[in-house]
């Protein structure tokens, strides 16, 4: 069969998802939400349900030391690296069923296509499911494509002493539910010929404008922080309004001014998702409030120059409060803004118009989510091809994608990495 005539199963697909989501991690009814945190038991399960289903299709499976699945089938080159097709099985807390889970279905089957087609292609094909893309247990987003692509300032070392709210180390939780392997984290040890991912827009751009595929050329740049206002404790009866030092009261306006200085610049995004407070108590003035910020623009320097802003901003309600709180910074992560390959953009693009008119596509879409790809765009060509949101809703139970998008995002992901692969076979790549 000719490499132009390979059409996915879009009914099968659809039905793999569904029925995975059901038996491995999801919220109860009536919700479609999931809950599957990396490396939990249902994280574990799922896991190994697609290393059954990728070595039955003969593929050879290697995990690496951060647990990313590497399920690779061959090709006839002998010097050409994989392509590669990665996403991401876990999920936020109360998340939906296609956030990166749809990556990964949709690479197992273009897997399964070219093998019940009987397909050889010129370079190896590569499945990757890289563990904790959310960052939902151990805090750090697209942590393990960070490592292996030894650009993320948070190494492997550091990354395996990480540890959950219930105290458990990363390292120890892979080696529970046996996912600790032995190929390095490393793309100089385990390389790739190119990366592409398919994943959900996450966003309402394609919906609103009428698209049904985006051909993805950037991801943003963004940075966590988190920020530590200390006051002094105190009884809620017996202190004066005028004598507190109340680290609460300072640190909500400290948030609103995240709102209100993003509002003004116009540079970007920033969120505040997480408080903590040292006592919780009815009866007792915090001393010491905890909070996290995550800013997100185009470029780096609208990052810092956010950032700066906001940290500016910071001082003047410090200043106007004149009561003794104060706050600390940390930069806890960052991603920066990545631009994909123009040999991948091709390929997708290329990809997009065999299945959709023009009017169908938005040519250039920048990602204003984190993902894996940003990573690997960093060591070797990558682009993602995004299929549409139902309302932009993402990181919640409604999330909802047509299993109808959803055929057509795993159509465009075969047709891009046949493109290229062909492309390779010619040395034009």
């Amino acid at each position: 069969m000719a490499y132009e005539d390979l059409k996915i199963n879009g009914e099968r697909l659809n039905e793999t998802l569904q029925r995975t989501c059901t038996s491995w991690g999801a919220l109860d009814a009536p919700s479609t939400g999931m809950c599957r945190l990396t490396l939990s038991q249902e994280d574990k399960e799922t896991r190994d349900w697609l290393v059954m289903e990728c070595k039955s299709l003969g593929c050879d499976v290697k995990i690496d030391e951060m647990g990313n699945i590497f399920a690779t089938r061959p090709g006839t080159a002998k010097d050409r690296n994989s392509i590669g097709m990665g996403s991401h099985l876990d999920t936020q807390p109360a998340g939906g069923r296609y956030d990166g889970i749809l990556g990964v279905q949709a690479a197992l089957e273009v897997l399964r296509t070219l093998h019940e087609n009987d397909i050889t292609t010129h370079c190896p094909i590569t499945l990757i499911d890289w563990t904790n893309e959310e960052g939902a247990r151990f805090p750090g987003a697209m942590m393990a494509s960070g490592v292996w692509s030894t650009k993320s300032s948070t190494g492997l070392d550091a990354c395996w002493s990480l540890r959950d709210k219930d105290g458990v180390a990363m390292k120890n939780a892979l080696e529970q539910i046996k996912y600790l392997g032995s190929t390095k984290c490393d793309y100089r040890e385990n390389p790739l010929e190119c990366h592409f991912e398919l994943h959900i827009e996450q966003g309402p751009i394609l919906e609103r404008e009428g698209k049904s595929v985006g051909v993805v050329t950037s991801i943003q740049g963004m940075k966590w922080f988190a920020i530590r206002v200390t006051g002094v404790e105190g009884h809620s009866g017996t202190t004066p309004m005028p004598d507190r030092s109340d680290a609460l009261v300072t640190a909500s306006r400290l948030i609103s001014t995240v709102r209100d200085v993003a509002l003004e610049t116009g540079l970007g995004v920033a969120t505040v998702g997480v408080i903590k407070s040292d006592t919780s108590s009815q009866a007792t003035i915090p001393a010491g409030v905890d909070f996290n910020i995550d800013i997100r623009c185009s470029n780096n320097d609208m990052v810092d120059q956010l950032a700066k802003s906001i940290f500016g901003a910071f001082d003047r309600v410090i200043t106007e409060e004149s009561n003794g709180t104060s706050y600390a910074v940390q930069r806890t992560w960052g991603l920066p803004e990545s631009t994909f390959h123009p040999h991948c953009i091709e390929s997708v693009r290329k990809a997009a118009r065999k299945s959709v008119s023009e009017d169908q596509i938005m040519d250039t879409i920048i990602s204003r989510a984190g993902h894996d790809s940003g990573w690997t765009s960093r060591v070797c060509p990558t682009s993602m091809i995004f299929v549409p949101s139902r309302e932009g809703i993402s990181h919640n139970p409604n999330e909802y994608t047509s299993p109808e998008h959803c055929a057509l995002g795993a159509q465009v992901l075969l047709d891009s990495v046949l493109y290229y692969d062909e492309k390779v076979r010619e040395g034009k790549y």
